[in-house]
């Protein structure tokens, strides 16, 4: 089937059926892609989230960067397209900013801007471009990352405060082909042939994608091929394997413009094998570019030929004079006849004597070589320092993914080209070489030098300290606009980005010392934004036997003494430093030895222990204990995380089973009730730890506390306002007739909560102070308002401020 010479089309699916267009595709005119004098933009977004504003968010983005491409049509297209990203990510971070959490929009993005046949892809991850050059198909990302569900580490649009774009660059030819296509398409394309966007027209490439959307039930897509039509004019190209031809090239622009000529005629009369006695005609006047008048029409300078081209002018159009080849000795071009060509104003040359003149001079040709080529060193010290300090700001590249092999694809290089110093040459005085010429030469050479090195250092400063003070004026701003915020998490959110802002600072050389204040102004802003305050005068009242495998710790308070259970059971004495042993593991009661204690609480006036198949009262008035055998339903009760007690009543929580066992004083012997029976199992599975105050309160690993009264659930309390939130969540207490709860997590940190879930504080130790990781149980008096944590390191008191006055 022949190839069209343009097509482009748009694909757009939207629940699995064919939809007329999308906000996420905007399209300029295709038909003179490539011409001479154009430009173009195609742009294709991609939203992350499901938000019922993308589509209108879309409109404004794609509104916004097209205003600021046709705004900078003068400036070069790398930068413009990279200020332009910046922009409209600054303006949808903004206004993400001010919206909930479900309607917050970000966008990954492919943007292409054509200017003639130069082509520029800007992207923010996730996106997908394909190109396909000179029969091979070229994809950023490669499509084998999808093979591996890659994860994009660069953020979308909208989501932070800068963002990474990556940009390249190429020049197109008739039939290359550039298709858009968003990620879900992208994600199943390696698992198929690519041959149709090499091969293929544009409502092939279209059609096939629209087979592998059904064929692998995608529902939502949106697509677009574009192939470049045939009508542009084609580009001049140097053989890159010509070095010595390119390195001739290059050096004939330095020398002065005599002497390059005098050797581009040597090098072409040594190639025609003209005679070495022959004369050269040389014309003074004559200018390096040849006349561009129909029919002798150049596009290139004549320096640039090997050959001299042979045409036959029309006297009658361009004005000039003729000389006949009996007068003239020549090896240039020959037009018409015995005839040569000379521009109107120029005259023929007496070639006899020039060419007695040139045979006398001969033996100075190295002399002015060498001194032609220190001046024009000289000059292009002198270039080139002007265009270093006269480059624009550098960009960025991106990160090298292997894609540089493309025959003209190429990553955006913004790296300094050899000016042309043909208007240089042409004035470089004939100055006689001698030996103090070339002491000044060299001394001249040696002072521009020091002055380019010493001015790039200079910039090279000036850039580094810029960089600092950008980034960490970007923290402070980031810092003000978190204490100007009305929520938590839009107040987290700048102040994490303040935070990276700071890393980029040290990553540019800021002082140690300087980073180390910015981070501590930035924590102690999360700390007031996240309502924490830092503890001190922590005291470790002491080291607390391990407890066995498999056995929970515990803490809890009787008669207004704290008890510490682990391998036995304690009780801290009044001083708050000495443990009194009280029973344990092997001790002898009731004529037996009592096995690996499981669990304890406070009964009715006095402790009770539980050892899997027995419960042990404690009898204050003879100071002994006694054994009571409990029911059980065939085998002892493992497994047990907490243990708590009530009007003498024992409950046992085992999450294994999804059950609460009670029993009941006086009856321990008889089967323990399943306290549970009818309730949710998956959420009891969960459990961590218990309370008991007349209703049963359940800690799940989430943080959430389940109110349980009568065998039923009466309440789920959620926390809120927690930042960060709760995800391992370790031990409950909390106290009859008080307003707290308390937490401890796997973050040491101990959070106070009201009893309907909003939290009032965060708990956390200052720098210096013991530190409350791995807790593993607690018991918080709220009466002196004092908590004892245990944790890997021993018994912690902490004093605990009140909770500030509700506003």
């Amino acid at each position: 089937m022949p190839r069209l010479e343009t097509s482009s089309a748009e694909l757009v699916v939207r629940a699995g059926h064919f939809a007329e267009g999308t906000a996420f595709l905007s399209l300029d005119s295709f038909d003179d892609l490539g011409a001479p004098d154009t430009q173009r933009v195609y742009i294709c977004l991609e939203p992350v989230d499901d938000s019922p504003l993308a589509g209108g968010v879309a409109d404004e983005v794609v509104q916004r960067l097209r205003e600021a491409i046709a705004d900078g049509h003068e400036r070069d297209a790398a930068p413009l397209l990279l200020d332009a990203v910046e922009d409209v990510n600054h303006w949808l971070v903004r206004a993400n900013a001010i919206r909930t959490p479900d309607r917050r929009v970000s966008f990954g993005l492919t943007c292409v801007l054509a200017r003639t046949d130069d082509i520029y892809i800007v992207q923010v991850a996730p996106s997908q471009v394909l190109i396909a050059q000179e029969g091979e198909l070229y994809a950023f990302p490669e499509l084998e990352d999808w093979r591996w569900n890659r994860d994009f580490a660069e953020a979308p649009l909208g989501l932070h405060e800068t963002c990474q774009a990556e940009i390249y660059h190429t020049r197109v030819e008739a039939h290359d082909t550039i298709v858009l296509c968003s990620t879900s398409l992208a994600r199943v394309l390696h698992r198929e042939s690519q041959d149709v966007f090499v091969q293929g027209e544009a409502d092939e490439i279209l059609a096939y994608l629209d087979e592998i959307s059904r064929d692998y039930g995608v529902e939502d897509a949106h697509a677009a091929a574009i192939v470049v039509p045939r009508h542009q004019r084609p580009r001049r190209t140097l053989d890159n394997g010509d070095v010595v031809k390119r390195l001739s090239n290059w050096c004939y622009h330095l020398l002065p413009e005599e002497t390059a000529e005098r050797f581009r005629r040597s090098r072409k009369i040594a190639r025609s094998e003209v005679d070495p006695q022959s004369q050269d005609v040389h014309n003074e006047g004559y200018s390096a570019e040849a006349p561009a008048i129909d029919p002798i029409a150049r596009t290139q300078h004549w320096d640039e030929f090997d050959e001299p081209a042979v045409v036959d002018p029309d006297r009658s159009v361009d004005a000039g004079n003729f000389v006949h080849a009996s007068t003239e000795t020549t090896w240039d071009t020959t037009y018409g006849g015995d005839e040569y060509w000379y521009p109107e104003g120029v005259a023929a040359v007496d070639h006899d004597s020039d060419a007695a003149q040139e045979r006398q001079g001969r033996g100075r040709t190295l002399t002015e070589l060498l001194a032609g080529v220190i001046l024009a060193f000289s000059a292009a010290v002198v270039g080139v320092w002007q265009l270093t300090i006269n480059r624009d700001r550098p960009i960025d590249g991106p990160r090298d993914d292997g894609t540089l092999g493309l025959p003209r694809l190429h990553r955006y290089d913004d790296s300094m080209h050899m000016p042309d110093l043909t208007s240089i040459r042409r004035r470089l005085p004939r100055t006689p070489f001698n030996r103090l010429t070339a002491i000044v030469a060299v001394l001249l050479v040696a002072i521009l030098a020091t002055a380019l090195v010493m001015s790039i250092r200079g910039r090279q400063q000036a850039a580094h300290d810029a960089k600092i003070e950008t980034a960490l004026n970007a923290a402070i701003a980031q810092r003000q606009q978190a204490e100007q915020a009305t929520d938590a998490d839009t107040a987290t959110a700048f102040l994490l980005a303040a935070k990276a802002s700071v890393g980029e600072a040290v990553a540019a050389g800021l002082d140690p010392v300087q980073a180390a204040q910015q981070n501590e102004a930035i924590a102690a802003d999360l700390d007031t934004a996240h309502h924490v305050e830092r503890l001190s005068n922590i005291q470790i009242a002491g080291g607390i036997p391990a407890a066995p495998q498999g056995v929970t710790p515990h803490l809890f308070f009787g008669n207004g003494q704290l008890y510490v259970f682990t391998d036995a059971l304690y009780r801290v004495d009044n001083n708050g430093t000495t443990l009194v042993r009280l029973i344990g593991s092997g001790d002898q009661v009731g004529g037996s030895p009592t096995g690996t204690l499981e669990g304890a609480a406070w009964g009715d006036g006095a402790p009770l222990v539980f050892d899997g198949s027995a419960v042990y009262t404690f009898d204050p008035t003879t100071a002994l204990w006694a054994r009571h055998a409990v029911g059980t339903f065939g085998s002892a009760h493992t497994g047990i995380v907490s243990t708590s007690g009530y009007s003498g009543n024992l409950y046992l929580l085992q999450p294994e089973t999804a059950q609460i066992l009670k029993f009941s004083a006086g009856a321990f012997d008889a089967q323990p009730e399943d306290w549970t029976s009818g309730l949710d199992e998956s959420e009891l599975k969960n459990a961590v730890d218990m309370a008991i105050d007349g209703h049963i309160y359940i800690l799940l690993k989430d943080g959430r506390i389940l109110d349980l009264y009568r065998s039923a659930i009466n309440a789920t309390i959620t926390p809120t306002g927690v930042q960060p939130a709760i995800t391992d969540a370790i031990a409950l207490s909390e106290q009859v007739d008080r307003p707290y709860f308390y937490i401890a997590d796997s973050q040491g940190r101990l959070i106070r909560l009201n009893r309907d879930g909003s939290m009032v504080q965060q708990f956390e130790p200052k720098a210096g102070e013991p530190s409350f990781a791995n807790i593993q149980t607690m018991a918080v008096d709220d009466g002196t308002s004092t908590a004892y944590l245990l944790t890997d390191k021993g018994l912690l008191t902490v004093r605990l401020p009140s909770a500030p006055a509700k506003p």
